[in-house]
């Protein structure tokens, strides 16, 4: 393989930390899984440097690694602002020490933002040109492609989406806006919200998880079905107040929540197309994410590629 065709991709979640050596839209090797609440700062950045060294090791002829945080990321300067659950990570300079420890090129970013690239350029999002993209978890995160690039605003963090209000007098979002989405839409306000209904209609459902809400709702289960449509939903408000703003290509949907598929996709495009202009949905496709648990390694190992803007 060419020198420049090779990157580690590194996709820092919540709980764990994945890595892979990376060609194009192929995972060559994955590396080790590390636990990231286990550990302080320091000691993940120590063992993100034995990683990239590992795996530098077995593929000399890697040339770049890309890391993708959940949090505030400064990807210009390479900073972590701050990280969304997980403690000890504040204005840390990240890129400088893991170039400064590995000897290559490193680039850091968001994460939604690096599944958002890696759609858009070897993905479901690849023959577009204005792509908005969702990753449906733990948190709702976005990512936005305008005119063929990568969009991220003024302050870097364009494309926060789950941040967005449904609802004006809503529950606390993190950052002080009422009626976050994520704050209705993540997988542990899902679960939470299928105790309460499961409850109150005087059943119980052993295991509450997305997955298993939507394997009850396929088998035709009413109290799955009804949140199921309220979910989508809530999630269709808020893409069509975004397509509203930008008349995108197509919207992508990943993460965990979104493996529900049509249970909230029929859902999602019928809001869309009932909250919109026929001018700004009619060719509108709202497609779910390709590269699935990978699109962030992948993402992030193509953007630590790119040549800088």
């Amino acid at each position: 393989m060419e020198n420049d065709s090779l990157a580690i991709g590194i996709d820092f979640g919540g709980t764990t930390i994945k890595s892979a050596v990376v060609s194009g839209a192929e995972i060559v090797h994955r590396g080790t899984t590390i636990d990231t609440q286990s550990r302080g700062a320091s000691q993940l950045i120590a063992a993100l440097v034995g990683e990239i060294l590992s795996l530098k090791g077995q593929f000399p002829a890697v040339a770049a690694a890309g890391i993708g945080l959940p949090g505030i990321v400064d990807s210009v300067n390479g900073i972590v602002r701050q990280l969304t659950n997980v403690k000890g990570w504040t204005e840390t300079p990240l890129r400088d020490l893991l170039k400064e420890k590995t000897g290559l090129r490193v680039h850091i970013d968001n994460d939604a933002k690096a599944m958002t690239y890696g759609e858009w350029k070897f993905g479901a999002g690849r023959d577009f040109t204005n792509v908005v993209c969702l990753t449906l978890g733990t948190g709702v995160g976005g990512g936005l492609i305008l005119d063929g690039r990568l969009y991220r605003g003024s302050g870097l963090g364009a494309g926060e989406i789950g941040q967005m209000s449904i609802d004006r007098n809503g529950v606390p979002g993190n950052y002080g806006n009422l009626g976050a989405l994520e704050k209705y839409v993540g997988n542990a306000q899902i679960t939470e919200r299928a105790r309460r209904r499961y409850a109150a209609a005087g059943r119980v459902l052993p295991d509450a998880s997305p997955a298993a809400l939507a394997a009850a709702a396929r088998e035709g289960e009413p109290v799955a079905l009804e949140l199921w449509e309220e979910i989508g939903t809530e999630i269709g408000v808020a893409c069509a107040n975004v397509v509203w703003l930008l008349n995108p290509d197509c919207v992508i949907l990943g993460g965990g929540v979104a493996n529900a598929g049509e249970l909230l996709f029929t859902t999602i495009r019928r809001v869309i197309g009932e909250r919109t202009m026929h001018v700004f949905h009619e060719r509108l496709e709202v497609l779910a994410a390709k590269l699935g648990t990978d699109a962030g390694m992948i993402g992030c190992a193509a953007l630590a590629l790119r040549p800088p803007e």
